[in-house]
């Protein structure tokens, strides 16, 4: 671990805290001696920090308490909230210095994106601060077990502020010192007694208060009997009176203790009669070391770190904050050292030797493990022993089958070659993914420079060996993979593992075994063999340029062998149009476009670098010699480096003519060219399966001659990551289009068909069994790693501790919840200006992890207005910290960043170049970046620590993946992330009171997902368009809807149909009505072409056509075309809009 970088962590945790809550550390700055009159001669001299010389208080020199402090105040009962405009702690009077901040750009953005986010609901209730009181009281709520004779003690510290007159420079000011006010009260157990309903409000005799003069200061506790538990609620208000400034309590923090044999017991989860589900008996089970013992209230809870069975003390809390445990997939050996499995070892002839043995030690390790955990189940309570005993269960089927597939490698020649291989290739790809990027430029005459060295490819330090999961992964789905028959073939593999901890390279491998297999047993047996998916697109472009990389190494071994056949191994990406050339006219015109325009056309082929040796492809940023002409003075020829034009297509190649690649990539990023020439293995998203139904030719993707016969194996494995992003409306359109899409991927020539093997991986899911079962019909699934006793431990994952057994630092949340400050727009600008500014109280050589702040938002409107206070407030606030503060200088947010679904698509990977800058690099680093959902999956940029959320997220799974972008290399930079919370929004407040307790058990609190792929609005919008996608696939190239095609159609109802039973038997009998409808109105309708979009051309083509796209209807044919959507995004219909000229020429007649 870095202490640097933890000790830098605390210092911007410190920071913020002195901004929202206060005070400055006693002794900051310089003292002032208050016994006698202060005057200053010049502004100058007053600026800066001070403290009381008599008691080392602060002293607040610019704003009053209450305009200074958001966090942790609590005002005289029954002063008004309001709203507050102006970025609060600026006086109106004080000159402002700050630049202003790119304004022209920040406006055309602000403007652009409120645009879009006219469109967006906010589905969050949003209080009106209108007669709302400003927070006066805060409470704990807990369970208590208080004998007679005990008692509980509760004591408070808060901070009061007294004015006094200041002289600078012939003017009067008015300053402000800071008091300790303590308070201590104790209520007997007599004095909480209560049996039956009976419910006690209790007050202390004779609270102790120091400095609590002309302050009115009430503690109180509330005692009732719930179903036999007594439930203890701890109030402290502020009944004082007197202005907001002088009567207010700032720093508002409370402990209660339990004394003389009293104690707090887990709070109560629920009173409801329900049993839990068998996945709710796991949560108990796994998170039972992890219960709530208080909840706040206007406040948050909190507690020692691990408890047991009961705690002595909690504490009320105002701007909490929470460490998660990092999670680290070494296992630790009983004789010291980690387990290494090495992959070059597991690549060698000899891997069944000294390999063989690291796979040995590792099985044995997970069956001692799974023998230890069977002896601690019988210690647990009944209630968590048949949780224990699933999960238990489920830890040794994992054990067998990791067993049976190290057998099978052992004794299967084929399975043990390909195996290696799939070693071998792994280990390349991390050596060349590891390799940085190298500069290419191009001369005046036309030749293509590329910077160093050839890469030698060597491995890096820390790379070349297993993380243990993921060698496990292997061995355990190696059998269902390489036998189609297998029992456990059509069991879904769900590979569960937080985020960053290797889930990528886990399934990389398995498909570099499937290729590598098919390929062994039938050298000619080209094709598509793995389809990977993805639900966005910029997670699709990353993984794609990961994957090549791994192709690379795949063809870069089989052209050294003979075994592997003739066809290159390659990669494809299939995206929409606006990513990448659906032809290879489209693709010829955007090179053309590119090569015109580098610096602002589209780059739409994807790769900016050579998956083997880094060699930098694309427009270069700069082009060698002078005014771009040749010495003869003619232009050269227009070249970019890795995108060959030759004649009517474009290609990939390395631009290093030393690379063996230099010929040529084995990468598509043309649609045409994957249907003439299927890859290996297809990146895309789910929804450019919805195109099948309009483009036939993807039928190569499935091995389909144009006859529809199975030329080749058709694809034998299909990887889905981010599994719970299959959800909804969408989840429910994949599960229906995966009827098809499965039928198509099942090989029927042998006597028994063969299926699919499907892979699919999440950080963050509940109900999955269900959500499997709706999407592939499958019922078995198998997550790994399976669960063990405790959600610390799953031998595979573990949470991380030094030698000493104490926690290594995690990724630590903080909540902000400041209804004082009126608005969350002040609350950000608060929250963004002490996060700027602290970086720069750091040395140099820590600033990095957190010189670039990433903010996370709900909406493209809350981002939109955060573009706003960064023009202006935020700035002029800086400027106000400076004067307060005594900071040197100032740090202005110049290089600001907006990274949404709004961006160009070839932008997205220069915005991940951009986040990538390190501080004191050449390239200056993004100061803040504003998002959206798009960061939810695929940013992976190892520098980033700090991290601000804007509001509570829509979904818990959302929360884990964002919040996962910061602080993956925790051993070295550990991540902050600051939550902030809407004051008006009943949600957000309900997370802030339970903020430990959310955190402690943040997976657990993942809310189920729902797909329901035979709904009927689901039917209605695509039930037609799976059918079609089947015909046209199944069916020769040139089959036209008319004649009638009565057995493909009836081939594509009985699957549906039959689908439909199995998913949702309920909905059965609808989908069987839905398909008949249909199947009578392609008869009845007689239409003799496929398209019914308008388009130029033949104008038969229009009015004899099947489909259309949705919402395009050709005039006069609603009733008798199909709405076919090409793109599985949204299910409800929309209502749009037209323009007429009737009432135009109703006027021009004069009539009205």
């Amino acid at each position: 671990m870095n202490q640097t970088f933890h000790d830098s962590r605390e210092r911007v945790h410190g920071e913020l805290v002195r901004e929202l809550v206060g005070p400055a550390p006693e002794r900051s700055g310089r003292p002032l001696d208050l016994s006698r009159a202060v005057s200053f001669a010049s502004w100058e001299e007053a600026r800066g920090v001070w403290h009381d010389a008599a008691t080392g208080q602060e002293i607040l020199t610019e704003t009053a308490p209450s305009r200074r402090f958001g966090v942790g105040v609590l005002f005289p009962v029954g002063q008004p909230a309001e709203e507050r405009a102006e970025a609060p702690g600026l006086d109106a009077s004080d000159e402002i210095t700050a630049p202003v901040i790119e304004d022209a750009e920040i406006g055309k953005k602000r403007e652009r994106i409120s645009r879009q986010a006219e469109a967006e609901q906010d589905d969050d209730l949003d209080l009106r601060l209108a007669n709302v009181r400003l927070p006066s009281t805060l409470g704990l709520s807990l369970r208590g077990s208080i004998p007679t004779g005990s008692q509980i003690i509760v004591t408070a510290e808060f901070g009061r502020y007294r004015s006094f007159p200041v002289t600078i420079a012939d003017r009067e000011r008015e300053w402000w010192v800071r008091k300790r006010v303590a308070v201590r009260a104790v209520f007997p157990a007599g004095a909480l007694a209560v049996s039956g309903n009976e419910r006690r409000r209790a007050l202390p005799e004779d609270p102790a208060i120091e400095n609590g003069d002309g302050l009115d200061i009430e503690v109180c506790a509330f005692s009732r009997m719930v179903r036999g538990d007594q439930l203890i609620t701890i109030t402290i208000t502020n009944r004082s009176s007197g202005s907001r400034d002088r009567a207010s309590l700032f720093q508002a923090a409370f402990e209660v203790r339990a004394g003389d044999g009293a104690a707090f017991l887990p709070y109560p989860e629920r009173y409801g009669m329900r049993e839990l589900t068998e996945e709710e008996q796991s949560s108990a089970l796994l998170y039972r070391r992890h219960q709530t013992f208080a909840l706040g209230h206007g406040c948050a809870a909190d507690w020692e770190r691990e408890p047991a069975e009961s705690i002595q003390h909690a504490r009320a809390v105002c701007l909490p904050s929470f460490e998660a445990p990092s999670i680290t997939p070494d296992i630790e050996l009983p004789e010291g050292g980690r387990l290494s499995v090495s992959m070059r070892a597991l690549a060698s002839p000899d891997s069944l030797g000294e390999a063989g043995s690291q796979i040995q030690r590792l099985i044995a390790g997970y069956e001692e493990w799974i023998l230890q955990r069977r002896k601690d189940h019988l210690e647990l309570p009944g209630k968590h022993r048949p949780a224990a005993e699933r999960h238990l269960n489920e830890c040794e089927k994992a054990l067998e089958r990791m067993r049976r597939g190290w057998e099978l490698i052992r004794e299967e020649p084929d399975v043990a070659l390909a195996f290696r291989l799939a070693n071998a290739a792994m280990l390349a790809q991390q050596a060349r993914s590891a390799v940085p990027v190298r500069d290419t430029t191009v001369d005046a005459a036309g030749t293509v420079h590329v910077a160093g060295e050839l890469p030698a490819g060597e491995v890096p330090a820390g790379r070349g060996n297993w993380r243990p999961f993921q060698i496990a992964f292997l061995l355990a789905v190696a059998e269902s993979v390489a036998d189609p028959a297998s029992h456990d073939r059509e069991t879904v593999e769900l590979i569960f593992f937080p985020t960053g901890g290797g889930k990528t390279e886990a399934y990389l491998a398995v498909a570099a075994f499937s290729m590598f297999l098919r390929r062994l047993r039938d050298a000619s047996d080209a094709g598509t063999e793995v389809i990977m998916r993805y639900t966005l697109r910029l997670l699709t472009a990353q993984q794609f340029s990961r994957a090549a990389s791994l192709i690379c190494a795949m063809e870069d071994i089989r052209k050294q062998r003979g075994d592997l056949g003739t066809e290159p191994y390659s990669i494809g990406v299939w995206l929409g149009s606006a990513t990448t050339p659906n032809s290879h006219q489209q693709a010829v015109r955007s090179w053309d476009q590119l090569a015109s325009k580098p610096a602002t056309a589209p780059n739409d082929f994807l790769l900016l670098r050579c998956p083997w040796c880094a060699a930098k492809m694309g427009p270069p940023e700069k082009q060698q010699g002078s005014g771009g002409r040749s010495r003869k003075g003619r232009r050269p020829p227009r070249i970019i480096p890795g995108y060959r034009k030759h004649h009517d297509r474009v290609t990939l190649h390395c631009p290093d003519d030393r690379c063996p690649f230099h010929g040529g990539l084995p990468t598509m990023v043309v649609d045409e060219a994957i249907y003439e020439a299927p890859p290996s293995m297809i990146i895309g998203t789910v929804d450019k399966f919805a195109t099948m139904a309009w483009q036939p030719r993807s039928r190569a993707l499935f091995g389909l001659d144009n006859l529809g016969n199975q030329a080749v194996s058709p694809p034998g494995l299909i990887i889905q990551d981010e599994f719970h992003l299959i959800s909804g409306p969408l989840g429910s359109m994949v599960g229906l289009y995966e009827s098809v899409i499965e039928t198509l991927c099942t090989d029927y020539r042998p006597d028994e068909p063969a299926k699919p093997k499907i892979v699919s991986s999440t950080a963050t899911i509940r109900r999955y069994r269900e959500q499997v079962a709706a999407v592939y019909a499958r019922n078995d699934v198998a997550l790994f790693p399976p669960p063990g006793l405790d959600a610390s431990d799953s031998f595979f994952a573990v949470w991380a501790r030094d030698p000493d057994g104490q926690f290594l630092p995690g990724r630590r949340y903080i909540g902000v919840h400041a209804p004082a400050l009126g608005s969350m727009q002040s609350v950000q600008v608060r929250v963004a200006s002490a996060l700027l500014q602290a970086p720069t109280t750091l040395a140099e050589e820590q600033r990095d992890p957190w010189w670039t702040s990433l903010w996370f938002f709900n909406s493209l409107r809350e981002l939109g207005n955060s573009l706003s206070l960064l023009q202006a407030d935020i700035p002029d606030y800086l400027v106000g910290l400076r004067k307060r503060d005594g900071f040197d200088r100032n740090r202005f947010p110049r290089n600001i960043m907006e990274l949404t679904s709004r961006r160009r698509n070839d932008e997205i990977p220069r915005a991940i170049e951009e986040l990538s800058a390190s501080y004191g690099e050449e390239q200056v680093p993004v100061d803040i970046c504003l998002a959206s959902n798009i960061i939810e999956v695929g940013v992976d940029i190892d520098r980033l620590s700090l991290m601000a959320i804007v509001g509570q997220p829509k979904t818990t799974a959302q929360y884990i993946q964002v919040s996962g972008r910061v602080g993956r290399r925790w051993a070295e930079r550990p991540g902050l992330v600051v939550s902030l919370y809407g004051a008006a929004k009943p949600r957000d407040r309900s997370h802030y009171e339970r903020f430990r307790t959310y955190h402690e058990r943040l997976y657990a609190q993942v809310e189920p997902t729902s797909v329901t792929p035979f709904a009927l609005p689901v039917m209605k919008r695509a039930l037609h368009a799976a059918m079609v996608s089947y015909v046209r696939l199944a069916g020769p190239s040139d089959l036209l809807p008319w004649p009638f095609p009565s057995d493909l159609a009836t081939d594509a109802a009985e699957i549906l149909l039959e689908r439909a039973r199995e998913v949702d038997p309920k909905e059965a009998d609808k989908a069987e009505r839905v398909i008949e409808e249909r199947l009578d109105e392609w008869e009845r309708w007689e239409r003799s072409e496929w398209d019914a979009n308008a388009r130029s051309g033949d104008p038969l083509n229009r009015l004899n056509g099947l489909m259309r796209y949705a919402g395009t209807p050709p005039p006069g044919q609603v009733d008798v075309t199909w709405e076919v959507p090409n793109s599985m995004r949204n299910v409800d219909a929309d209502c749009k809009a037209a323009i007429t000229r009737s009432y135009n020429q109703n006027e021009e007649r004069g009539t009205p």
